[in-house]
């Protein structure tokens, strides 16, 4: 498995070389190309293609990062003695409290 790092390296290139080739496709189709449905067809998906890569880069940024902050308090959960769990889709702690709190759950009302 490659390291965060690498990964991204990777990711990075491909982004580039598909934003490259897109943007020498676009300048061409629109600087030599034949004035025809084809062409503007080809540009507009061309852009949408790049639109969607520079908003999938952003949003898998986002989503990596997250993902790494939720591993490392899982690990200094675990560190703790205290089990991580999973419920919903969400990371959540759950703390083992041996002693139940006395008292009632409520102050009674005022006025009583």
């Amino acid at each position: 498995m490659l390291s965060s790092q690498a990964s991204w390296t990777i990711r990075r290139r491909i982004i580039i070389l598909t934003l490259f080739w897109c943007g020498v496709l676009v300048t061409y189709l629109s600087v030599w190309g034949r004035d025809i449905q084809l062409s503007e067809t080809s540009v507009n998906g061309l852009l949408l293609l790049m639109a969607s890569v520079i908003g999938s880069y952003v949003f898998g940024a986002t989503w990596d990062h997250n993902s790494q902050r939720k591993a490392e308090v899982d690990a200094m959960a675990v560190g703790a003695g205290i089990p991580p769990t999973q419920q919903g889709g969400a990371t959540v702690v759950q703390q083992n409290n041996p002693v139940a709190p006395t008292g009632p759950a409520m102050p009674p009302p005022p006025g009583e």
